[in-house]
């Protein structure tokens, strides 16, 4: 590849440029904006170096995608989630291979990531301090409980952002940028505790344990996060009935808790009736079972089932469930190999592991497709990280 700036680097900066406001507002046009600058990125050039370097990573991949799409055929669900799913992966990885094509293709996606954290940083501050005025102003009918959605899906964004800019303004080594790298952690951890999401601030402090960890042990920290998210997938429906099975644990724990225990319950049940193959694509959509949850009525699957483990089991099924694991497995094999000698791109992955397993085990839909592209935003960003690092 050319060391000069093209169309898909103009592109990648437009993306940044408007990231903030996009997550500000609640992330729904993440997607968009990433599959644009993904098919600004594409060019078979791109594809046939993929290939090369990676090709067992994108065949699980397009394994994954293929079996997932392919369950469009018996899901009860008749939704274009399927159509969303493999054409926002199929824009999703040119988008990540360019971010690390050149010195200053990756120099510009880690400088325009940091930009981007600080413009979103001051919105989402502003949104906290002044009871979410920027979002009111947009929808000014909506309820609190949807409003507050806006900002929560937006500090996701900025949680993404946050470790891989944490890894490239400490590897430049510079006073100020050591400096900055601090109030980044300080910034992101203060709005981790706002907008009552309890799971992001446990899922901050869990990653940034883990990143002072991995500065010294870097490939047993990635891996063991990397095998240990394999392992919970594969032993998510039968571990979770045990850890669940109290029946006074219901009645004992904060009502955000209590409806995910019993819908992880029911999950599992349901796991079981249809092992194999799964119900099919986003099936959980389609439940009309009801739970009653401390005098409160709820579907026995809300959209999704706040745990990606089960979700994969129950939709994707057995089949799902081993494809994912190799992914996670053998995904998290390859970057302890390729970042072994590279402290803050290897601290950055392993607290992204860290950070987006947990809240993926307790929060959001596997199908929602701001959720998705985010993932695919901090996979870009940390394929930037580590090719700066190896041309280094």
């Amino acid at each position: 590849m050319k060391q000069a700036l093209g169309p898909a680097d103009f592109a990648r900066a437009v993306f940044f440029a408007l990231l903030p406001a996009a997550a500000a507002g609640g992330a729904m046009g993440l997607p968009v904006l990433l599959a644009l600058a993904g098919l600004a990125s594409l060019g078979p050039g791109l594809l046939r170096q993929a290939v090369e370097k990676r090709p067992l990573v994108l065949a699980l991949v397009a394994a994954w995608t293929a079996w997932a799409a392919t369950t469009s055929l018996w899901s009860p669900w008749d939704g274009p989630t399927a159509v969303k799913t493999i054409a926002l992966i199929a824009l999703g990885l040119p988008f990540i291979a360019v971010a690390a094509a050149n010195e200053k293709s990756s120099a510009l996606t880690l400088w325009a990531a940091v930009a981007a954290f600080m413009v979103l940083a001051i919105l989402l501050g502003v949104e906290a301090a002044f009871d979410m005025p920027l979002n009111r102003s947009i929808q000014p009918s909506l309820a609190d409980g949807e409003l507050n959605r806006n900002p929560s899906r937006g500090l996701i964004v900025l949680l993404a952002l946050t470790w891989p800019a944490v890894a490239w303004l400490l590897a430049n080594r510079r006073g100020w940028s050591a400096a900055l790298a601090g109030a980044v952690m300080i910034a992101a951890c203060a709005l981790s505790l706002q907008f009552d999401q309890l799971v992001t601030a446990i899922g901050f402090g869990a990653a940034g344990l883990v990143f002072a960890v991995a500065l010294f042990a870097r490939r047993l920290a990635i891996l063991a996060t990397s095998f240990g998210l394999a392992v919970w997938m594969l032993i998510a429906p039968f571990a979770t009935p045990l850890l669940v099975a109290n029946p006074q644990l219901v009645e004992s724990v904060p009502l955000s808790w209590a409806h995910r225990i019993a819908i992880w319950r029911y999950t599992c049940a349901r796991i079981m009736e249809q092992p194999w193959l799964g119900h099919g694509i986003d099936a959980g959509r389609t439940t009309t079972d009801m739970l009653e949850i401390r005098g409160l009525v709820t579907r026995g699957i809300p959209v999704h089932p706040h745990s990606a483990s089960l979700q994969v089991w129950h939709d994707l099924g057995l089949i799902g469930a081993l494809l994912s694991a190799a992914l996670l497995a053998y995904g998290g094999w390859r970057l302890s190999r390729a970042f072994a000698h590279d402290r803050y791109t290897g601290a950055a992955t392993a607290a992204v592991l860290t950070m987006f397993g947990l809240m993926a085990n307790v929060g959001w839909s596997l199908w929602q497709e701001w959720w998705m592209a985010t993932l695919l935003l901090t996979a870009a960003l940390i394929a930037a990280l580590g090719a700066r690092a190896a041309r280094a």
